[in-house]
């Protein structure tokens, strides 16, 4: 490893990963290093300690633009601070890295960094507790604090969420999600292959695309289609780590699963035709078959083939207005004793919608469009009884 220039001396730290064994000529440079998590918080305490004053000066509640188009990706440095744990990493070629998260960034920054590991991040994953891993806060929050434009990413989203009950956070995040969204359009054009399949390019857009399921805003389609496009070159994240690529491909696939049939009805039908093999996002093989969770999940997922079904069949003109009642009426009893409150719940919104789009009989509709709406009102953080935070 080669450094070119010392941290803190005003000028972004250069890298260059070597690696230490001996790879095929197509992959030479490649490297994986551990960045390990205890590591990292005793030297987070040290820096804490040893500069407390500067850690309170303000600055920019967005971190700086994030390496340009010429640049590389930047991966993690063990200087860079981490409160979220430690990621395997793999590299391939000398880099910059801009640090996101430090000493010196401000209570803005820390207050919507801990917003998304607190609140959003427990939203995002079907069960969230000690017991299980959860991505959005063990695998984004460590990249996001070695790359600023997924720091924005994430800085941005926790803006949106907070914005329900402060608008001059919500015009920040706006303008935010819009700089982000363009510059990932640019360096889709200008940025070598390499450079764009990277995991902080993959972990922004599925950050961004939490954004568009609490804003409901134009660009997800947008996004969706760039995931897509990364996931036609399957080789870059088959040499990520385990838990790395494990993560990211579940929730690729839980977009696809839920996003793909309402942006195109013949992808979607593609993707519906098969859909427990989309559906790892909801695996917890640690749950114990006598358990109440293991019970609900089950349902979940049921539920969920149900709303496949009644998609595939009404986009292929095969159901009658009979059966269309009858199956919306199976789904009804099926997720009755499901309320706002049941762990998991929340993975049911793509199903209520379906099944409040289906509804013929005014009741199935109250009764879907009520639960849809309860459940996106918890994901807000609002009142129920009033729709107001």
């Amino acid at each position: 490893m080669a450094v070119d220039s010392a941290p803190g001396a005003g000028k972004p730290l250069t890298l260059t990963f070597i690696s230490s064994s001996t790879p095929a000529e197509t992959q030479s440079g490649k490297s994986l290093r551990w960045v390990d998590s205890a590591q990292r918080v005793r030297k987070e305490r040290a820096r804490k300690t040893k500069g407390r004053a500067a850690s309170d000066s303000p600055t920019s509640s967005n971190p700086p633009d994030s390496a340009s188009s010429d640049d590389a990706t930047s991966p993690s440095s063990d200087d860079s601070a981490s409160e979220f744990g430690g990621v395997v990493m793999p590299y391939r070629y000398g880099v910059t890295i801009h640090p996101a998260l430090n000493e010196a960034s401000n209570a803005q920054t820390r207050r919507l960094f801990s917003h998304f590991s607190e609140i959003i991040a427990g939203h995002m994953v079907v069960l969230d507790s000690f017991s299980f891993s959860n991505g959005y806060r063990d695998v984004i929050l460590p990249l996001a604090q070695q790359d600023e434009n997924l720091a924005q990413a994430v800085s941005v989203v926790s803006a949106f969420h907070l914005g329900q009950r402060d608008p001059r956070l919500q015009r920040i995040a706006e303008a935010g999600h819009q700089a982000i969204v363009q510059k990932l359009r640019r360096d889709s054009l200008q940025l070598s292959p390499e450079q764009l399949f990277n995991p902080y390019i993959l972990a922004t857009i599925l950050v961004l695309l939490v954004g568009e399921t609490i804003t409901g805003a134009d660009n997800y389609t947008y996004l969706l289609e760039m995931l897509n496009c990364l996931t036609q070159y399957p080789d870059w994240i088959s040499m990520l780590p385990p838990s790395l690529k494990d993560f990211f491909l579940q929730q690729i696939k839980m977009f696809q699963l839920f996003g793909v049939p309402l942006a195109n009805e013949s992808k979607g039908l593609q993707v519906l035709t098969g859909p427990e093999a989309y559906l790892d996002f909801m695996a917890y093989p640690e749950l114990p078959p006598h358990s109440e969770h293991f019970t609900n999940m089950e349902t979940i997922r049921s539920a969920i083939f149900d709303a496949c079904s009644i998609y595939r069949r009404r986009a292929e003109s095969s159901l009658t207005d009979d059966e269309s009642i009858h199956l919306v009426e199976q789904l009804r009893l099926k997720v009755l004793n499901l309320d706002s409150t049941t762990k998991g719940a929340h993975a049911l919104v793509w199903t209520y919608f379906i099944a409040a789009a289906e509804s013929i009989l005014p009741e199935h509709r109250e009764f879907f469009a009520g639960r849809l709406f309860i459940t996106m009102i918890a994901r807000l953080g609002l009142d129920p009884d009033n729709g107001k935070v």
